[in-house]
């Protein structure tokens, strides 16, 4: 009888617990048809440029330059834009938090995924990138248009809470050599070695691990999409990117690592930072330290900081 309460308590205290949904991809990344068969329910973001949104666009979509979504500060461009900026944004397309945005590119552009990253990290949970982009739309037949959206009916947008997948320069630099933090370079691998430059240094963070962000898509019927989950999972296990440590994701100017981001979040990561300072902010400042070639192992990268 004992034993029997005993249960029955600790059944009752584990009911009583809150219940925390595992991610999943589908609530990071939604496919055509999904769109399709709720375009009426969301809201439409078009992050390409916006000559190619004049030549045809989903159907309703918005265009949103990225200067509206990108933001420069001391010197440091493409920064996740302020709180302020942001409740301008989603109030001149209505958007309140309790919108499901939808927004998307070139099937092979990562600002879509930017765009999306932005959104989660000021706290709009319900912001997801169309896989396949305009490319997989327009090729199955589903609607577009070459019209104007007509303007929306301005919302009032209040950010609650940001979020904490970001991180600056001063976060990333006291981390090198933490073996529970892990730097993910998703640039070129020109890019990391340094045998092309795109700053006023070339090279890479010490102790980066390399793994080029188009590695996290292939192509299906000519157009590029995220790959399955298992082949996404082995291809990170391959390169040591594990959940368990913390990770914080780079490129450029943090575009492609905000999809990198996107796609670890969607696997039930549970640290995970994009810095969307980046290698442009990094390899500009002379004080912080570079590596170039791609031959050094990660530990004796970390053992050169040390000297």
């Amino acid at each position: 009888m004992q034993a029997l309460k005993t249960i029955t308590i600790a059944t009752t205290l584990l009911l009583a617990l809150p219940v925390f949904a595992a991610a999943a991809i589908e609530d990071y990344f939604v496919q055509t048809d999904w769109l399709a068969a709720n375009r009426a329910q969301v809201v439409v973001l078009d992050a390409r440029q916006a000559p190619l949104y004049l030549l045809g666009h989903v159907d309703g979509a918005y265009s949103v330059p990225r200067s509206d979504f990108l933001d420069k500060r001391g010197g440091v461009k493409s920064l996740v834009p302020t709180t302020t900026d942001f409740e301008a944004l989603m109030e001149r397309f209505g958007i309140t938090p309790e919108t499901t945005v939808i927004t998307y590119a070139e099937h092979d552009n990562p600002y879509a995924a930017r765009l999306a990253w932005t959104l989660r990290y000021h706290g709009h949970e319900k912001a997801l990138v169309l896989d396949g982009g305009y490319e997989k739309w327009s090729k199955e037949g589903h609607p577009t248009s070459l019209l104007l959206t007509t303007a929306a009916v301005p919302s009032e947008y209040r950010v609650t809470s940001s979020g904490e997948a970001r991180a600056e320069v001063d976060y990333v630099l006291t981390r090198l050599g933490n073996p529970g933090v892990l730097i993910w370079d998703t640039r070129t691998p020109e890019e990391y070695d340094g045998t092309k430059v795109r700053a006023d240094r070339g090279g890479h963070i010490p102790g980066a691990v390399h793994l080029n962000w188009t590695e996290l898509q292939h192509e299906v019927n000519g157009v590029k999409v995220l790959r399955p989950e298992p082949e996404i999972l082995a291809l990170l296990a391959e390169h040591g990117i594990n959940d368990g440590q913390e990770i914080v994701a780079h490129c450029q100017t943090g575009i492609r690592s905000s999809y990198a981001t996107l796609v670890l979040q969607s696997l039930g990561y549970q640290q995970v930072k994009n810095y969307d300072g980046s290698w442009i902010e990094w390899a500009n400042n002379p004080d912080l330290p570079i590596v170039t070639g791609a031959e050094t192992s990660h530990s004796d990268e970390i053992a050169l900081l040390r000297k």
